[in-house]
């Protein structure tokens, strides 16, 4: 029973921290779609292939960094082995760069939404 409930709380905490390598695939993941839907409604004609471009226009350097996550999700996400291939191996490299890339995320996130504001003149 406690191997169990040790088990559990092992797994918990990996959630909570991100710390697993699985959450943190997911986190990537996540954090491009919330820039590709956010990105959607600031012009319907954005799509997977056209975004870095796209976000481009809205601010020099936007498109970049969110093609950067872009690239970095599809690995994470199709590519069983891409910490080997990418990070020779090094899980904790992968950890610091999905960490930091998903932080980048959310500020790439939040200028789309800015933007969006400032177009619906409802922007502070």
């Amino acid at each position: 029973m406690d191997d169990s409930r040790l088990a559990l709380a092992k797994a918990l905490r990996e959630l909570a921290d991100g710390s697993s390598e699985a959450v943190l695939r997911s986190a990537l993941s996540r954090s491009y779609y919330s820039i590709y839907h956010a990105a959607k409604v600031l012009d319907r004609k954005i799509d997977h292939h056209n975004i870095d471009s796209e976000l481009e226009k809205v601010e020099e350097g936007l498109g970049k960094r969110a093609g950067a996550l872009k690239e970095l999700r599809q690995g994470a996400d199709y590519n069983p082995g891409f910490i080997d291939l990418e990070y020779g191996g090094n899980l904790e490299l992968f950890k610091q760069r999905a960490r930091d890339s998903v932080n980048e995320g959310l500020k790439v996130f939040d200028r789309i939404v800015r933007e969006i504001e400032d177009r619906s003149g409802s922007g502070n």
